[in-house]
């Protein structure tokens, strides 16, 4: 039998230790943060309204598409002909495909349908260069644009949030308030599964929070990928576009925006409606390139932070957000160490049970501000609740592929960038994977009976919660788990 009391061994009590620490702090500063954010944005008071001036301006809408069903381009563009008219400023439409050439003549029949309607300049790069960011900074140099706004084919912007951040921009030119860019509420489109309900009311809650609330408290934010209104002249000729080393093209520009002292103000409606995941596989692959690209800019834009005329404690809480996936990669690191610490007798939750006690109040913490978003928005308590379940349960199953992005971005490995599979390509794209995460679950399963047979109850249960959440999503979306 083991010793639940403990190993005498010093090494396997300092790495239990440690373990709890790395499950337990970080979560604990990301739910304190999330949390102070969303109750200080309660008190969050709009950009003031501002007169729509009719101006001679124009407004460079850049769509980057590859392998994007036919019919979201074809939506997309009837869309910004519906609302063009609402613009304060003229709007031209820059497409830019890095398609298999195989599909560019249907992407051309589809552009050349409407070049009687709307000004097209339509682009098709035979090498991707740079991905994402190679496409938007080939659109920015053929955009002629005083203002540029990033669309993606599946999102839909209201004109009124697209003139307010214009007539925002122009008038910081007019006063020198050096606001160069303006984001955008984001809002889901659908809800039309039970993941992409979680994550919808999952998006009102830490925009509310990273946006609202970090706006409330003065702090900077950072533009969205889609949803940002930017300055086409600072954005062509001071920051000379989107840096194609970096694979997450919003947070790499804002750094570099703040540190150059200028600002990006955010604007809370209308908002920006994009589509998020249905699928827990599409899920994956989004936060794979963003736990990366995350973790990827805080490192590689670490410098320009530090040495931005922010205040200490704006650099601080800047880095920390670009480290949110931080808190993932550190509790598998943890698990591991508590694991190690089980095998030897140590059980880690019952000899330092002291610390999970500021963990359960702040979970409080964070599912009352979580469900009061919700009750806000017209949905009952028992909805709040299960949509917060769900998030966590789908987060969890995850948490393997978020550590891995997050270790590669520390090692410098690059990352093969995935596009977020959409509507048809949810369902049609499909190759084999191994199933990491019901491996890791059932090992999880077998180490914790094991340590329960032994005497390790605490820990040993604490494992058998925490598998929950995989469970969870097994049983809900099983097949995702076996493919790419």
């Amino acid at each position: 039998m083991l010793d639940p009391g403990g190993s005498s061994n010093t090494f396997y009590d300092l790495a239990s230790l440690l373990g709890i620490v790395l499950i337990v702090v970080p979560s604990i500063i990301t739910m304190f943060l999330q949390s102070i954010f969303y109750l200080k944005g309660r008190n969050y008071r709009r950009v003031k309204e501002v007169e729509y001036i009719k101006s001679p301006c124009k407004l460079s809408i850049i769509i980057p598409i590859r392998k994007e069903p036919n019919e979201l381009l074809e939506e997309a563009l009837n869309y910004i002909y519906e609302v063009k008219n609402k613009l304060v400023c003229n709007s031209e439409v820059v497409i830019i495909s890095d398609d298999p050439i195989e599909r560019l003549s249907e992407i051309k029949d589809i552009v050349n349908k409407w070049l009687d309607k709307l000004e097209i300049h339509f682009m098709w790069r035979a090498i991707p260069r740079g991905y994402r960011t190679g496409a938007l900074n080939d659109a920015l140099y053929i955009s002629n644009g005083d203002y540029v706004y990033v669309m993606d084919i599946d999102s839909r912007f209201h004109p009124d949030s697209i003139n307010r951040a214009i007539e925002i921009l122009r008038r910081s030119k007019l006063y020198d308030a050096n606001i160069v860019a303006a984001v955008i509420r984001w809002r889901a489109l659908n809800r039309d599964t039970r993941l992409s309900e979680a994550l919808a009311s999952s998006m009102d809650y830490i925009v509310d929070s990273i946006y609202r609330g970090r706006t409330a408290l003065n702090l900077p934010v950072l533009p969205t990928g889609t949803g940002t209104v930017f300055d086409g002249y600072f954005l062509k000729h001071v920051l000379k576009g989107w840096d194609e080393k970096r694979i997450q093209d919003d947070m790499e520009i804002g750094s570099r925006i703040i540190s150059l002292g200028r600002k990006i103000v955010f604007i809370d409606d209308p908002p920006i409606h994009v589509e998020v995941p249905r699928r827990i596989k599409s899920f994956r692959i989004q936060q794979e390139r963003w736990a990366y690209g995350a973790t990827d800019v805080a490192i590689a834009r670490f410098k320009h932070i530090i040495k931005s005329p922010q205040p200490l404690y704006s650099k601080i809480e800047l880095l920390a957000f670009l480290l949110q996936y931080m808190p993932v990669f550190l509790m598998i690191v943890g698990i591991l160490l508590v694991v190690i610490g089980l095998f030897n007798g140590v059980d880690a939750f019952g000899k330092y049970w002291y610390i999970g006690i500021p963990w359960i109040g702040f979970m409080v913490l964070y599912g009352y501000t979580y469900i009061d978003s919700q009750v806000r928005r017209g949905y009952g308590i028992w909805k709040a609740v299960v949509n917060l379940g769900r998030i966590a349960a789908a987060t969890d199953a995850i948490s393997l592929t978020i550590a891995k992005s997050v270790l590669k971005a520390l090692l410098r490995i690059p990352l093969v960038y995935k596009r977020t599979p959409k509507r048809k390509h949810e369902v049609k794209e499909k190759s084999l994977r191994t199933p990491y995460e019901i491996v890791f679950s059932l090992m999880l399963t077998i180490i914790a009976i094991y340590g329960l047979v032994n005497g390790v109850i605490y820990t040993s249960s604490w494992i058998l919660f925490y598998t929950l959440g995989y469970y969870y999503s097994i049983v809900r979306w099983g097949e995702d788990f076996f493919y790419n």
